[in-house]
């Protein structure tokens, strides 16, 4: 049985093709540590997958809150680029301890290379449908 670690942007557009194969890696016995937004925990729970969840305040794919009226929320990408090993520190600190034989992840997440070089583990990107 392999471990796998399953990255997505927490959209549906994202979320559902890899749901989908995670849930057949599943099936076929393997053991699956999905990361996400909260709003996919049940989702990807009910399939039986370990759900993980971006922290709030790192999570990139969610415009930053203004503090005040003159400041401009931070969009997701531009957070991203500014602080990427901040939100990738995050996720190893979730994951610290468990072992994974490779990832997969969606087209667009943005950090698969570092995270999966980091843990030394092979990379699968889902190809993306329209």
């Amino acid at each position: 049985m392999s471990q796998v670690l399953f990255l997505s942007d927490p959209s549906q557009a994202d979320v559902s093709p890899i749901l989908g194969m995670a849930n057949e890696l599943i099936t076929r016995g393997e053991k699956v540590t999905f990361f996400s937004s909260d709003e996919f925990k049940v989702p990807i729970e009910q399939i039986g997958a370990d759900f993980k969840a971006y922290n709030q305040e790192l999570n990139i794919f969610q415009g930053k809150k203004a503090i005040d009226e003159e400041e401009k929320p931070k969009s997701g990408l531009i957070s991203a680029l500014l602080e990427p090993m901040k939100f990738i520190d995050d996720i190893l600190v979730q994951i610290r301890g468990l072992k994974f034989d490779y990832a997969v992840f969606s087209p667009s997440y943005p950090y698969a290379n570092i995270i999966t070089q980091l843990l030394g583990i092979p990379k699968t990107e889902q190809a993306a449908y329209n």
